[in-house]
């Protein structure tokens, strides 16, 4: 579904990915594994177009998307919902979930249908959605943004730490949305800071380091690793 070839990435002189390659299956969740500064988040960048490779390609059901806008790559159905949720500080919860069908033509049928989906998978903002957005709390956010991702219909949802900064008990609940969307038929690439969590999850992953992939497996063999427990589960990191 999607294949990433021996791409390199650059934030101007400063290369931050190294030959990467990896592959994403459809109806799988896959992670992105690593310390801070691994490349993890900049290879969802470069994926969703909001870095360009200046090495590689990246093809999304064969076709090569690595020269596309990010607002074309969304439209083929790659949604990227970013680190730190961004959400619209100045609209409501309903109009944040609107916001993410500004990438295409829809009917006002076609929102309802999606806010009503979104509101399946989180019923918590059935009551906040005629809050202003910044004002909910850390998890409430976290909602709103993967249901603004969704309202974009994906064939592919592109998560960046989605746990992050939230409570333990948020942490559970955002793990078994994941899976409930994945279930759902949603592709899942997913960076993530908890290891141990995103492991039992998914269904394969790439073990990052210094812009380069080590090891790929399933996930079960690196859950049971104990030199992938020593790296990742004792010492969670952003990159």
């Amino acid at each position: 579904m999607l294949k990433v070839h021996h791409i390199e990435s650059r934030y101007g002189e400063v290369v931050g990915l190294h030959d990467i390659s990896l592959e994403v299956n459809e109806g799988e969740i896959v992670a992105l594994l690593g310390v801070n500064g691994a490349g993890k988040s900049t290879t969802l960048k470069t994926i969703s177009g909001l870095l360009h490779p200046t090495k590689g390609t990246i093809e999304y059901l064969g076709e090569r998307i690595d020269r596309l806008p990010p607002e074309t790559i969304v439209r083929k159905g790659i949604v990227h919902v970013p680190e730190g949720r961004r959400i619209f500080p100045g609209l409501t919860v309903k109009e944040n979930l609107i916001m993410g069908t500004s990438n295409r033509k829809v009917s006002k049928a076609e929102v309802e249908q999606g806010i009503e989906r979104v509101l399946t998978i989180f019923p918590d903002l059935k009551r906040l959605m005629n809050q202003l957005g910044w004002s909910l709390s850390g998890g409430q956010q976290q909602m709103l943004a993967i249901g603004r991702g969704l309202m974009a219909n994906p064939k592919i949802l592109m998560l960046d730490e989605p746990s992050l900064g939230l409570a333990p008990v948020i942490v559970k609940q955002v793990f078994q949305t994941i899976r409930e969307i994945n279930e759902q038929g949603v592709t899942v690439l997913l960076v993530e800071q908890n290891a141990s969590m995103s492991l039992r999850i998914a269904h394969r992953a790439y073990l990052l380091e210094t812009g380069r992939v080590v090891r790929t497996d399933t996930a079960a063999n690196l859950l049971a690793d104990d030199a992938v427990r020593t790296t990742l589960l004792t010492a969670h990191g952003r990159g």
